[in-house]
Formats: C-alpha cells, sequence, structure tokens
C-alpha cells in the first residue's frame, strides 16, 4: 500500500485541496507505469492501494490546544467560545470545498464536534494531557473527514477509517506507546489493501476509548506498517 502523508499545512485552502488530490492521481500514473514494466511480477502491488494518513489542519491546530487550556483551567465559557470559532473555520473550509458532498460533510463533522462540546459541559477531574488529547486528537479526524469528502467530490472512491477503531495505546496521554499486537491485527482485519483509504496521523485510542496522542516512535510504526499493507 502506498501512503500519501498530509501534513497540516495542507489542509488550510482549496487550492491545498487540489495540489493533493493532483499528487495523488501523479503517483498513480507513475505506479502503473512502473507496473508495467513488471507486469509478469506477482509481488506486484495494486497501484490503486494509497492510504492518507491525515494530521491535524493547521488552521485549528493551535485553537484547539487553547480549548484545552481553557477548559482545565475552568474557563468554560471561554473554552466554548474558542470552540465555536474552531467549528467556523472548520465549516468555512467545507463551504470553499464542496457541493455534492457538503450535507454528509457536515453531518459527519457535527458527530465529531458533539463529542468536544460534551466534554466542554463537565468538570476536568483528570490531568491536563488527558483531556488534550480527547480535544486535539478529533482535529486529526476532522481533517481526513475533509479529505474525504473533497475526494469523493473530486471523483475519487475512497474508504473513511478513523484509526482510533484499530490503533490500540497506552493511557500515557500526551506520549502514548502503540500496543503493537492488537493494533496490527485490527488493522489487518480492517483495511482492504486494493482500496483509497483515507485515515489519521499520530493518533489511536484505550482500550477505554479514550483518545491518545502517539509518541514518535508509535506514529512511525503507523506509518511502516500501513506501507507493508
Amino acid at each position: 500500500m502506498q501512503l500519501q502523508w498530509i501534513p497540516a499545512q495542507q489542509l488550510q485552502s482549496k487550492e491545498a485541496f487540489l495540489n493533493i488530490v493532483a499528487a495523488y492521481q501523479a503517483a498513480i500514473t507513475a505506479s502503473i507505469s512502473g507496473a508495467a514494466f513488471d507486469s509478469n511480477d506477482s509481488t506486484t502491488q495494486d497501484s490503486s492501494a494509497t492510504c492518507f494518513l491525515v494530521e491535524t489542519p493547521a488552521l485549528i491546530e493551535s485553537a484547539l490546544s487553547e480549548v484545552s487550556s481553557a477548559f482545565f483551567d475552568g474557563n468554560k465559557d471561554i473554552a466554548l467560545q474558542l470552540f465555536e470559532a474552531v467549528k467556523k473555520n472548520v465549516f468555512n473550509l467545507v463551504d470553499t470545498l464542496l457541493v455534492d458532498q457538503k450535507d454528509a460533510c457536515i453531518s459527519r463533522l457535527g458527530d465529531l464536534f458533539t463529542e468536544i462540546e460534551w466534554l466542554l459541559h463537565d468538570k476536568p477531574v483528570r490531568s491536563f494531557l488527558y483531556y488534550k488529547d480527547q480535544i486535539v486528537c478529533t482535529g486529526a479526524v476532522l481533517g481526513s473527514a475533509l479529505l474525504h469528502h473533497f475526494l469523493l467530490e473530486e471523483g475519487i472512491d475512497n474508504e473513511f477509517l478513523d484509526v482510533r477503531d484499530c490503533i490500540v495505546a497506552s493511557d500515557k496521554f500526551g506520549g502514548a506507546i502503540v500496543i503493537e499486537d492488537i493494533s496490527l491485527k485490527r488493522l489487518q482485519q480492517t483495511i482492504h489493501t486494493a482500496s483509497v483509504v483515507v485515515t489519521q496521523a499520530g493518533i489511536g485510542a484505550t482500550d477505554q476509548n479514550e483518545n491518545a496522542r502517539l509518541t514518535e516512535a508509535g506514529s512511525i510504526w503507523l506509518q511502516r506498517t500501513l506501507t507493508g499493507l
């Protein structure tokens, strides 16, 4: 499976999203051309098998950290105001990106926003890093949802994968390690290697379904594992 890493800076405008599509199409063309020279090799991978690994969009990355800080400091109203600004920025981007896929994307984003809003109406009783992970990890899911629907809008069929359903992480929030044997089994059972998959970079979930940011080693393990599928 080919891996397309989508950094935060590439998720800020329609032009940036179009560049992602152009790079994908160029990679597929190059892969098909290369396979033509090796058509008798049974180990040649399906050229359409691609995984987009998406970071949190830059326009909301720092904002979600600010939401986390305000919430943990007991400033619920400020946290909610900051989060409303995040939602506004994301919906503005949706307006510029999508037409046919707009309603489906907004519905998916609404479910993700609800995850955070429920948390912001509680009172913090655990560590700051725990709450930061619960809020910030959702950003990568938001970014991948935007890309998933944009690819569909551009006629590129793809599967959306919430990587938190596959990557089981330790409960060391802010720097969790991957429980590799369980995570590998789940990825192998979930991902169809002849398809295009859009998922998230650098995050997983504990066995209690709590969001957890991965260590750098965990992120590298995920990249290598996806490439090997």
